[in-house]
């Protein structure tokens, strides 16, 4: 499947990046997701208080966002006690050892945007910034690593301490960033989270391993300077290839496939967000791997075939995000994210058969909470018949679904399920509740296909709060979780509790 409109983006603005650094001078920088508590900031301070920065698109270069931050001029006391606390943050994030300790019980739950998706207890450690600055070019870089238990919590089998591992080492929130002429190529080992949603993203979410890749960025999301290119706002564009940590779960599968992924999101207007996205599955053990085939699969061309001509390239989903603020000096947005199956290679190449998440949200005393409503669908509908629902996320060649480390890299919801969120978060007591309720198709979290793993009518409740003792951030989580139909399999279970703490620190 190949989106042409993203594509005829993608190429005209590759071929100009060096004309289109916008106002200033760029620098290497290292790559920022912030906390759900600093996204809200962020968010509050783009509706209110004109922050020229997209917030739909994870990560984006440190530099960008203090840039972004730099031009804000704060009309009350609450918007600049939001720019001091993303300040602080993002001084945090560039000049600081960061530590992190996670103690769970071994089941899954529902995380959403910036929750940690393992299954059981975790550490993470992350260097400062380290950078230098030349004429032309600039270098940043940061060292991180995550120990974990295996977060797919299906698997019953284990194997020395790789990706078959019961417990894990890989890297992670680790960056060498080489910026030239405004464009960052990076070496990286992070997640992603593309789109608006807060409990889920369909196309590239926090539920799954970081991914281990190369690719380029834009270094700056200011406006640019080009009359061309100046009716896009502040906008973003980054490209990447990383190779999955997929175990084996399922007989015949195409381990360790590529996974290259696309996205645009610019701000057209104050009240307007929008986002193009790509992501391709290709090659892996058994599969065509050479370089014509990935061409191919960039192309489009030679997806989803039939029996009788099996060389299919690659498997594939493409679509559009939108985030509408409501008219002034109202204090909501709605927002949709449309994800569409890879298209039969005839005729133009769109995405169709959508997988969709709708969202209305709301902030209220003078910034401090935020309220959601969240619904995805990751269904599809049948090429034979409108009125019949698949899953998405599956393809015949690709017989373990669209995972990394054995997790979903969509919503942590999966394939073929229907769920509703509503959530309230309190930025000031840095506090989240939320509450679910739906339909799961396949599992929660992981995915092995063919199990029995819990699914169906599905209820869930969870809650969290960080405190502050010292310079340590306690952060203890409450979640309960219930499934009608399925049995335990592995870690996964009808019916649980799980209790977590995490404590952080900065060195």
């Amino acid at each position: 499947m190949e989106n042409a409109v993203i594509k005829g983006i993608v190429i005209a603005v590759a071929m100009a990046a060096s004309s289109m650094a916008g106002a200033g001078t760029p620098q290497a920088s290292v790559p920022y997701t912030p906390s759900w508590q600093a996204r809200h900031y962020l968010q509050l301070l783009a509706d209110e208080a004109g922050l020229p920065l997209t917030t739909s698109h994870w990560p984006l270069p440190a530099a960008a966002v203090q840039d972004a931050l730099n031009a804000v001029q704060p009309a009350n006391a609450e918007q600049a006690q939001a720019l001091a606390y993303l300040q602080r943050a993002l001084e945090q994030h560039l000049q600081t050892v960061q530590t992190s300790v996670q103690l769970r019980n071994r089941v899954e739950g529902a995380g959403g945007f910036g929750q940690n998706y393992t299954p059981g207890s975790s550490f993470s450690l992350a260097s400062d910034q380290a950078q230098w600055r030349g004429e032309s070019s600039s270098f940043a870089g940061r060292i991180g690593l995550k120990l974990e238990q295996s977060p797919n919590s299906l698997q019953t089998e284990f194997s020395g301490l790789g990706k078959e591992g019961q417990v894990q080492l890989r890297p992670d929130n680790a960056a060498a960033v080489l910026e030239w002429k405004g464009v960052n190529l990076q070496a990286f080992a992070h997640q992603n989270w593309w789109g608006p949603g807060w409990q889920s993203s369909l196309v590239n979410g926090h539920n799954s391993p970081a991914w281990i890749g190369i690719g380029l960025q834009r270094a700056s999301v200011q406006r640019s300077e080009s009359p061309w290119l100046s009716w896009l706002g502040p906008w973003t564009l980054e490209g990447f290839v990383a190779r999955a940590q997929d175990p084996v779960v399922v007989a015949n599968q195409p381990e360790g496939y590529l996974y290259t992924g696309m996205r645009m999101t610019f701000r057209p207007a104050s009240w307007a967000e929008v986002g193009l996205s790509r992501a391709v599955q290709f090659g892996g053990k058994g599969r065509p791997q050479d370089f014509n085939t990935y061409v191919k699969s960039l192309l489009g061309q030679s997806t989803n075939q039939d029996a009788s001509n099996p060389v299919d390239s690659s498997s594939q989903i493409a679509g559009y995000d939108l985030r509408l603020r409501c008219p002034t000096r109202r204090n909501c947005a709605a927002y949709v994210q449309l994800m569409g199956e890879d298209s039969a290679g005839s005729g133009i190449p769109l995405p169709y058969r959508f997988m969709s998440l709708f969202g209305i949200e709301t902030w209220l005393a003078q910034g401090r909470y935020r309220a959601f409503a969240e619904y995805a669908d990751t269904s599809v509908d049948a090429i034979y018949d409108n009125k019949h629902r698949i899953a998405g996320y599956d393809n015949a060649y690709y017989p373990q679904g669209l995972t990394n480390g054995g997790r979903w890299i969509g919503s942590v919801f999966g394939g073929g399920s229907e769920v509703l969120t509503l959530g309230l978060l309190d930025a000031q007591s840095q506090r989240q509740i939320k509450l679910h309720t739906g339909q799961l198709h396949y599992s929660l979290g992981s995915h092995k296909p063919g199990s029995d793993a819990p699914k169906g009518e599905f209820l869930g409740i969870s809650a969290n709060q960080t405190l502050r003792w010292g310079p340590y951030r306690i952060t203890p989580e409450i979640e309960w979780l219930g499934l009608k139909d399925g049995q335990r399999v592995g870690d996964s279970q009808r019916h649980h509790w799980r209790l977590g703490l995490t404590a952080s620190k900065p060195l």
